[in-house]
């Protein structure tokens, strides 16, 4: 555990940081200490959400010292015992009176989704923190009674029933629970259900606890849906409201303060008013007594306010039917900050309320008197566009540099085809035979340079379609395919489980080359999915995916925006419609491409398939780490020249500095904890050449290490009697049976197939084979490992006279180039040709000129 102090404030972090994870920490500490809203983008990898709660935390910690030096204080009379360090202060004062510590501000930790939560409490397990904490979330997720499960709709009627007559004993015996405190270990909501389950409500539990929590975990619609935060009873007095994974925050924020009034929502309000007056003259006695029972039964609504409330219904459904729609675009009214809009559809007429300023909702959220808004994402650039749609004032921003250098990314602009077509997806070029046929044959050819897996991004469904319809018909899917099977995105959720793992397990696979899976800027696969190392060593963009021009929602927010920028009297900035336009196709590329680093070792290429991607303007809309490396080509031969270069000497240098394989996987602290070490370990000359001959034993040490802030005191406990246990008793099965508690959780499977190092001959194949039944990954086994160490070495000494003799008779052929002629002549496989003749000694020259269209 590392400690280092900023701004003040001394955080505790689970390892050395990296000079742009220290930046990171002390943007967020100026925020809290200056009631500064930040707007503050950190590369995917970088450690983003551990640094932020690190530096959370920490700076909450310091304010609950503070508070307990001056109740010290006041104990002796204003003297204050120099001797105490403020580090014990809080202890001290653990006893005394509580109400001082409700100064200290509530953390509100926001994202899109449940899943997304569990990571961040994950990584919350990687610190030395441990705050009280909430997770808030729905009642269709938290909700362990069978009856209410059982209902296909009405479960928030029912449970509101059921609480109201005190018929649910599990809410029941919510209220004798609240002082229960959520473990950092339940990291999702259904953990929290399968831990209260037969016991107490989770819903209401978690809402409970809230109250007493630190910090408060929930998706942020929960937090900028003004009904779903007063459902939630969320009080944003003096909190700090982070929100993580930003770069939605705008479309939620709209849709927040929209809705769609459809014919159905009318008839079904009309129908529960006409229900609820025939259950009362069902229930009332005949007569004249009806109305005065009605009232009595419904204080504050007599009988005439439902027959008024019906008629209104009546009204409106009539007022929606008689608009006749001339065309599918529909009849706009203008209104303060919304527009309406009806759409015909089969029943009638659709009334849309649409707003389109995200900035109501985040002024919202300032009313309520939070302490600051941190916005943070990976993918938050261009930075200006983005906070001036929010309305409100952002004086602490940053956008980070990576920790990945120079040769672990390639980015090339590829503005031409191998037959010199210039690449568009511009709307008039798109569907253009020749521009389909040559982007089709720009990705055959990168296939064949691009090791493991390869993503390709496609600017909507309709364009992937239409693209994958004519490669097959003439026969660049087929090239693809041959060797990098495809994979495609589907449009719905039913299947992208599947078709994702068959992706993976395709990667995977010794036997072939790898993957291909092809995607949509603003889909699933482009927002949060992993696709760490192999799984995603190349990511193309075919084109600028820019919304729909003709959707009237387009339409119309473009015109909010002209409207506003063109007010002189406002002082606020807004953006034109093209310049909003204009960045929402930018933000989905840099949402996408952020899918090929993943953490510290990784390395891939980004490779930009339009020719307007060589703008100047464009270039300029790229993330900040993104934009030093970009580089043009005059033909394409050059660009499968340099890829292939570039992936040659990436997985040498990784080769040799990596020690234990990567799998996917979504916590990246542990990944960027051991880097760091590695990295100390290797520098300095004299200290390398010093340790070669302990390097065995130093890598079982640091393994050890590792693992020792990794696991729990009883687990890691566990696994060293078992492992000198194994010295002595020789039982593989005893062994594995003590270290299966690694394979339970995808974060400790690298732990796991670490254990092979201490692992016997004899039993190196049958570990290596039960590691990949167990994490869908083996140990890298070879025949050679199951000699005993004196044979082993025999062998190893034997091969490498080999190799050497082969290099003898080989001379300098041993530094090859691709042959980037032949390859666009369409052959099976890559020809490896050699750079000098082996008989003159003198280079020969490849020419990148002569390419010919495929």
């Amino acid at each position: 555990m590392s400690s280092l102090t900023l701004n003040g404030v001394t955080v505790n972090f689970p390892f050395t940081p990296y000079d742009c994870q220290k930046d990171y920490m002390t943007k967020v500490i100026e925020c809290l200490q200056k009631r500064n809203n930040g707007v503050l983008e950190s590369p995917t990898g970088t450690g983003k959400t551990l640094c932020l709660l690190c530096a959370t935390l920490a700076w909450r910690e310091q304010l609950k010292d503070q508070i307990s030096r001056k109740m010290i204080e006041r104990r002796l009379g204003g003297e204050t015992s120099q001797n105490i360090p403020i580090t014990s202060w809080g202890s001290v004062a653990a006893d005394g009176e509580a109400t001082c510590y409700t100064d200290i501000p509530k953390i509100i930790y926001a994202s899109r989704t449940h899943s997304q939560l569990a990571q961040v409490i994950k990584e919350l397990k990687n610190t030395s923190y441990r705050p009280k904490i909430s997770v808030l979330g729905s009642r269709e997720q938290l909700c362990i009674n069978q009856e209410v499960m059982r209902q296909e709709s009405s479960h928030v009627h029912m449970c509101r029933r059921k609480v109201s007559t005190r018929s649910c004993p599990f809410y029941n015996n919510t209220e004798g629970n609240l002082l229960i405190v959520l473990p950092p270990e339940l990291v999702n909501v259904h953990q929290h259900v399968s831990v209260f389950v037969d016991r107490v409500c989770p819903y209401y539990l978690s809402r409970s606890l809230k109250q007493e929590a630190d910090i408060i975990f929930m998706p942020y619609n929960y937090l900028v849906d003004p009904k779903s935060r007063r459902a939630h009873n969320i009080e944003l007095n003096g909190a700090v409201v982070i929100f993580d994974e930003a770069h939605n925050l705008e479309k939620t924020c709209e849709e927040s303060t929209s809705f769609d009034l459809t014919p159905y929502d009318v008839a079904s309000a009309i129908a529960a008013v006409d229900r609820l007056l025939l259950e009362q003259v069902q229930d009332a006695s005949l007569g004249p007594t009806i109305t005065e029972q009605f009232n009595a039964d419904y204080s504050g609504f007599d009988f005439a306010s439902f027959v008024f409330w019906t008629e209104i219904l009546l009204d409106l459904e009539a007022a929606i039917d008689s608009y006749d729609v001339p065309s599918e675009r529909g009849i706009t009214k203008p209104g303060m900050y919304v527009n309406h809009k009806c759409f015909p559809v089969c029943l009638g007429n659709i009334l849309s309320y649409w707003c389109f300023s995200p900035g109501f909702s985040m002024q919202d959220l300032v009313n309520q008197g939070v302490r600051c808004i941190i916005l943070t994402s990976g993918t938050l650039s261009p930075l200006s566009s983005f906070t001036s749609e929010m309305r409100i004032e952002f004086p602490v921003s940053l956008e980070n540099s990576h920790v990945i250098d120079r040769d672990q990314i390639f980015v090339s602009v590829v503005d031409r085809g191998p037959d010199g077509v210039q690449l568009s997806s511009a709307f008039d070029k798109r569907f253009v035979p020749e521009n389909m046929a040559s982007l089709g044959n720009t990705v055959a050819n990168l296939t064949r340079v691009v090791p493991h897996g390869l993503l390709v991004f496609f600017s909507s469904f309709p364009l992937m379609e239409k693209m994958l319809e004519f490669w097959r018909a003439n026969g660049q899917a087929e090239r693809i395919d041959s060797l990098k099977p495809i994979f495609v995105e589907p449009k719905g959720k039913a299947n992208f489980t599947e078709v994702i793992d068959g992706y993976y397990n395709k990667v995977n696979d010794p036997q072939t080359k790898g993957g291909s899976f092809f995607a949509v800027c603003r889909g699933k696969a482009s927002e949060g999915l992993d696709f760490a190392d192999t799984f995603g060593r190349a990511v193309i963009i075919t084109g600028l995916p820019f919304p729909p021009k003709m959707d009237p929602r387009v339409i119309l927010k473009m015109q909010f925006l002209d409207e506003m920028s063109s007010n002189k009297t406002s002082k606020l900035k807004f953006l034109s419609g093209q310049q909003w336009y204009k960045q929402q196709a930018f933000r989905a590329v840099n949402q996408a491409i952020g899918r090929v680093i993943r953490h510290r070792h990784d390395f891939g290429a980004i490779l930009l398939c339009d020719h307007r991607f060589k703008n100047p303007d464009a270039r300029a809309q790229l993330p900040l780490w993104v934009k030093p490396y970009v580089n043009q080509y005059d033909s394409f031969g050059n660009v499968i020249r340099d890829v292939s270069k570039f992936f040659r000497v990436a997985q040498k240098r990784v080769s040799s500095d990596c020690v234990f394989p990567l799998k996917r996987s979504s916590l990246s602290t542990l990944s960027l904890q051991y880097d760091k070490r590695i990295q100390d370990d290797l520098r300095g000359g004299k200290r390398k050449i010093r340790l070669v001959q302990e390097q065995v034993n130093l890598g079982a040490k640091s393994f050890l290490g590792e693992m020792k802030k990794s696991l729990s005191q009883v687990n890691f406990d566990q696994i060293i009697v078992a492992l000198q246990s194994y010295k002595t008793t020789d039982s593989l099965e005893a062994l594995l049976s003590t270290t299966s508690v690694l394979t339970e959780d995808a974060n400790t499977h690298n732990l796991f197939r670490g254990m092979y190092q201490f692992v016997r001959p004899h039993h190196k194949k049958l570990f290596h084979e039960k590691c990949q039944q167990l994490t869908g990954h083996g140990c890298g086994f070879e025949p050679n490992h199951s000699l005993p160490k004196n044979k082993n070495n025999a062998v190893m000494l034997t091969k490498g006279r080999k190799v050497l003799a082969l290099k003898s008779s080989c001379g300098a052929s041993s530094s090859s180039q691709l042959n980037t002629q032949h390859l666009n002549h369409g052959g099976h496989h890559l020809s490896q040709k050699q750079l000098r003749d082996p008989h003159t000694g003198r280079t020969a020259r490849l020419s990148h000129q002569r390419l010919s269209r495929v």
